[in-house]
């Protein structure tokens, strides 16, 4: 799906740790095609930046810590034009 003028789209998302099966449910905006992953697991965690996770605040960015950004997957569930 290619994105008309670079609009934000806001998606909801699943992200689950592969490890323990636990799960977790957002929202995320992205400029890019909202079906494409663009590193971000949710809780503001991005997969290609440590600091996000490394010094945990809440108990998702604990288990990335813990289990490693590879151990989870984030699906597109539903994407919106708005919030």
């Amino acid at each position: 799906m290619e994105m008309e003028n670079n609009l934000k789209k806001y998606i909801v998302y699943l992200t689950t740790n592969l490890v323990n099966k636990k799960i977790y449910i957002g929202v995320h905006s992205t400029s890019i095609d909202p079906y494409k992953f663009d590193g971000y697991l949710g809780n503001g965690v991005k997969i290609n930046d440590k600091y996000t996770y490394k010094y945990s605040k809440t108990p998702f960015e604990a288990a990335v810590n813990k289990y490693g950004p590879d151990n989870f997957i984030r699906k597109t569930l539903k994407v919106f034009d708005n919030l």
